[in-house]
């Protein structure tokens, strides 16, 4: 039942689902294919960690799915990818001691359930009906 959270990086920058919503700018939505689909929670956290984040030439980017998009420049891209990859190691950082407290919590949860039915168990070996 447990597995280990495998921390999300870019992997790709994916010029064929990258687009202009204004013809006249030079701004595009350019979109960097993740390494895996993030879980909501780590797409939540990247975004708000994202919001906070202060960089001089910050751009608005968000995280959904496997993808992580960006309204900016072509150029400014590879400036782009540097701060984005600081957000995403503390957001793996972050989602992994989520996840591995949910991990620990199912455990718990099964442990204590296993316990139970072996009283239950036990409860009904020692019954007489007649």
């Amino acid at each position: 039942m447990t597995t280990d959270f495998e921390h999300i990086k870019i992997v790709a920058f994916d010029d064929k689902a990258t687009y202009k919503t204004d013809p006249s700018s030079a701004l595009v939505n350019a979109v960097l294919k993740l390494s895996s689909s993030a879980p909501a929670e780590w797409a939540e956290y990247f975004n708000q960690r994202w919001e906070q984040h202060f960089y001089m030439m910050k751009r608005n980017a968000y995280v959904s799915g496997d993808r992580l998009e960006t309204y900016c420049v072509p150029n400014e891209l590879q400036n782009l990818i540097v701060e984005f990859n600081k957000i995403i190691s503390e957001t793996n950082t972050a989602y992994a001691q989520y996840w591995a407290q949910k991990q620990h919590e199912a455990a718990q949860k099964a442990a204590a359930e296993a316990a139970e039915r072996e009283n239950l168990a036990k409860i009904k070996s020692g019954l007489k009906f007649d």
